[in-house]
């Protein structure tokens, strides 16, 4: 019989956890990235990033168990292609479509937590997460990073389920029967600073009914599913070049958007908002996604430090320069951008 794997505890400390406006420690190594120009110091880049920052160790020792070395250009036990390695992130080609493996356990990291893992032979991991006013967030991962299921011990002993994956029979979806994908930034888009409009805009129903619910993944991956829920742009919110980080100034755009969500949170325990990155199309599209996965968590990280949005309520997502807002191969501010979708009805029931 296998030996119980070991549990890794760790106090989640103000220096172990990223702030909104810290971008990630990791530099950019192609020359032809969503970067600014090359004379830039800063701009150079090493593949190698603080593992100490943002608890990334756990997920790179369930990669290295369940997938294989992560090494840029190896083939994984999966079949995927290792494209980049930016220590925080690992982006792989599968079946012709770049795909990006994180921690999503990272936005959960408070400063005062207690955090317990446990990674199995197959490089899932369980981790707890304790609060210090006791509340308990408990989430499986697969090997891969993804959240197969979590759920919230509240300090009274409740337990509300958030995502729950785990024992979902994975139905294959027909995208040819999904509804067409709508256009997606509408001409009147809701102003950030109208909380009343974000929340009904966030509490509105699916575009269209398809009689079935759907896995976190299945969301994540295929737009014509996603796009059955609402979408909300955060028009005021856009990006410096090759940066993922929000200042102060731009994350007081999200107060608004912040009370909305937890009205809608504190309805709906088990509420489930996806936070979507996006960059422009200069560069390499491995490292866009990368960059836009990681606008995406800056934007979530935003609405939990500074407005109090319950974190494990969040997901985030990137999606590089796939779907631009304005059509140019050329730096485009408005295509650097983030969204956000209240994606519980395509979770639940469909």
């Amino acid at each position: 019989m296998a030996a119980d794997p070991e549990v890794v505890t760790e106090e989640v400390t103000e220096d172990t956890v990223r702030s909104a406006d810290e971008d990630f420690d990791t530099k950019v190594t192609a020359a032809t990235t969503e970067a600014p120009a090359a004379t830039d110091p800063a701009t150079t880049e090493t593949a190698t990033a603080d593992s100490s920052k943002g608890g990334l160790s756990t997920f790179e020792k369930a990669l290295a168990l369940g997938l294989g070395a992560v090494v840029v250009g190896s083939i994984l036990k999966n079949g995927d292609q290792v494209v980049s390695n930016s220590g925080d992130r690992v982006v792989v080609q599968r079946d012709g479509e770049l795909r990006v493996l994180k921690n999503d356990d990272v936005l959960l990291r408070q400063a005062g937590s207690q955090v317990a893992s446990r990674t199995f032979d197959d490089g899932s991991t369980l981790t707890t997460i304790t609060r210090e006013d006791g509340s308990v967030v408990t989430t499986i991962r697969a090997a891969d990073g993804t959240v197969l299921r979590r759920s919230l011990t509240r300090v009274d002993g409740t337990q509300v389920q958030l995502i729950d994956d785990l024992d979902r029979t994975s139905v294959p979806v027909e995208v040819s029967t999904l509804p067409p994908v709508p256009q997606e930034v509408t001409t009147n888009p809701v102003a950030l600073s109208d909380q009343a409009a974000l929340e009904a805009a966030l509490s509105a129903s699916l575009l269209a009914q398809t009689g079935r619910s759907y896995s976190l993944e299945q969301v994540r991956d295929i737009r014509q599913v996603r796009a059955l829920a609402p979408q909300v742009e955060l028009a005021a919110i856009t990006f410096e070049t090759g940066s993922a980080a929000i200042q102060q100034s731009q994350a007081d755009e999200l107060a608004a958007l912040g009370g909305a969500i937890r009205q809608i949170v504190a309805q709906n325990p088990s509420a489930i908002f996806l936070v979507e990155g996006h960059t422009d199309a200069v560069g390499d599209a491995g490292y866009n996604l990368s960059l836009s996965d990681r606008r995406a968590e800056t934007v979530a990280l935003a609405l939990s430090q500074y407005f109090q949005v319950p974190p494990e309520n969040l997901v985030t997502q990137g999606y590089g320069e796939q779907f631009l807002k304005i059509q140019t191969e050329a730096g485009e501010r408005a295509n650097r951008r983030a969204a956000v979708r209240n994606i519980s009805e395509l979770l639940t029931n469909g």
